[in-house]
């Protein structure tokens, strides 16, 4: 089993909040949505088979569902604020709107697809040679993003207890509750500063042949800090696999 991975970075990210309505509020990281949506795009698979049809398209769908990815945070959490002007037509009047970008933002994304599913060997072969369908960008058009660094990493599943990770966890457990399913705690040694910020996503995924969505939580290590897991337990839509010295959430 191998897991593939590519750096993907760019001046600025808009992975907007789909909760927020009025203003733009973005978040610091993708969710796994967005990852397969930047996947696909790469290697031509569009979402839907038709603009009349349905929301997602067949061959999407089987992409997303046979894909697992992870993400490690690899730039400073850093987002400026600007002020656009939007006319509204019921009043002939420009108002101002608040929008968000993360500056400079800088990912390592994790691909884990089975090796016998048709997309795999075509993902690799592209991004390896850096040649794409569609330009990557990072949540909207006018952020245009730079693919490098490719890799192919042996693997294998292991279990999370008192492993080591940088990588973005996915909490699994519900948002309304304060209990959680695992317990982080900073190494020492490896950083002279560790950090950790959480953020909440929409993420979908598939429960049998069905498209379902819920609202978790995204533990983000920033800046390379080393965390171990003391305690992990309730998982279901996320696995974890050793890449080198580490392990990496896969969901």
């Amino acid at each position: 089993m191998k897991i593939l991975s590519f750096r993907i970075s760019g001046q600025f990210a808009a992975f907007r909040d789909p909760s927020v309505t009025s203003n733009q509020t973005v978040y610091y990281v993708p969710s796994k949505s967005a990852v397969i949506g930047l996947l696909g795009a790469m290697i031509g698979i569009e979402r839907d088979d038709n603009s009349l049809g349905a929301l997602y398209g067949n061959r999407y769908i089987d992409f997303f569902s046979k894909t697992k990815i992870g993400i490690r945070y690899e730039s400073e959490p850093r987002k400026i604020t600007y002020f656009t002007n939007h006319r509204s037509f019921e009043k002939a009047t420009m108002k101002p709107f608040k929008k968000e970008l993360v500056q400079n933002p800088q990912y390592r994304i994790f691909v884990l697809i089975n090796n016998e599913y048709d997309e795999f060997n075509n993902i690799r072969e592209l991004i390896f040679e850096n040649r794409f369908m569609y330009s990557p960008y990072l949540g909207h058009a006018y952020c245009p993003a730079v693919v490098s660094e490719p890799k192919e990493h042996p693997t294998e599943e292991v279990s999370p207890d008192d492993e080591i990770t940088t990588c973005v966890i996915l909490d699994e457990s519900d948002t309304d509750k304060a209990d959680v399913t695992f317990k982080l705690l900073p190494v020492s040694g490896r950083r002279q500063e560790s950090t950790v910020t959480i953020e909440r996503h929409l993420h979908h995924f598939y429960d049998g042949n069905k498209l379902e969505r819920r609202v978790l939580k995204y533990w983000i290590p920033i800046n390379f800090s080393s965390y171990r897991i003391e305690r992990d337990d309730g998982r279901k839509l996320s696995k974890f696999y050793r890449i080198d010295d580490e392990v990496v959430c896969m969901f």
